[in-house]
């Protein structure tokens, strides 16, 4: 047999005779959550030794001379990943089952990983969802931008400029609705502010006040106006008893 023959063999036999299954997502993130490289390697003996058939009540000492560590140092290991809450320990023997005959308990790592996994996904679904909105606001044919262009120039009698244009979708990408925007703009119109700053303050304003609509617009604007009058009324009343308190002397 050549040289070459007894090599490929031997590769054959390295990686087909046996193997460790480890999740690519455990590899990334463990030192995320705090696993010391050391506490990974001993988390790997687990995961051998919980598919191995081997009598579950010498576990530790398969692992600590694997490691090469004493089984002190071992110890120190196991509570380390309990501490963490990564893992649990089975002390019952009848805990331990035809499908597990492991006395370690790794679902507390697996449900730290499932959050980050949790986390990430509505990461990366929520990114997806801004860069759709994003490129929906920032093509120069959104109705919505376009409707906007169109009353911005038709109430302010001139064309905008660039700057005006990227501010409008400015607004559209902080969620200001088509019918705020350009309700801001007529009343800055009527009260003869045309800066675009003003614009803003109203816009900021409304939002403060969770305002989102012209029907919530038109109620805020109604309470105030009551509130003004009923600071009217008080004040001539204040003002009625202030002149009848001297009627009396004139008299």
């Amino acid at each position: 047999m050549s040289k070459n023959n007894v090599y490929e063999g031997f590769v054959q036999a390295l990686f087909f005779s046996g193997a460790v299954s480890l999740p690519r997502f455990l590899l990334d993130n463990y030192s995320y959550l705090g696993i010391t490289n050391q506490e990974m390697m001993l988390i790997i003996h687990l995961l051998n030794e919980i598919t191995d058939d081997k009598n579950p009540e010498r576990i530790d000492e398969h692992i600590a001379a694997r490691m090469g560590i004493t089984l002190s140092e071992l110890q120190v290991l196991l509570q380390s990943l309990q501490q963490k809450g990564f893992l649990a320990v089975n002390p019952q023997p009848q805990q331990i089952t035809a499908q597990n005959n492991c006395i370690y308990d790794l679902s507390g790592l697996i449900d730290q990983l499932f959050e980050i996994w949790g986390i990430n996904q509505f990461k990366q679904l929520e990114s997806v969802t801004k860069k759709n909105e994003e490129s929906l606001v920032l093509n120069p044919k959104n109705p919505s931008y376009l409707k906007l262009i169109a009353t911005f120039e038709q109430e302010l009698g001139r064309p905008l400029t660039g700057f005006e244009c990227e501010h409008i979708q400015k607004w559209l990408l902080a969620s200001y609705g088509e019918e705020l925007i350009i309700e801001a703009l007529r009343r800055g119109v009527s009260a003869g502010i045309r800066s675009f700053r003003y614009l803003d303050s109203i816009l900021r304003e409304w939002e403060k006040k969770g305002i989102k609509t012209l029907l919530e617009i038109e109620a805020e604007d109604k309470y105030f106006q009551e509130r003004q009058e009923n600071k009217r009324t008080k004040s001539n009343k204040s003002v009625k008893r202030a002149k009848n308190k001297y009627d009396d002397i004139y008299l």
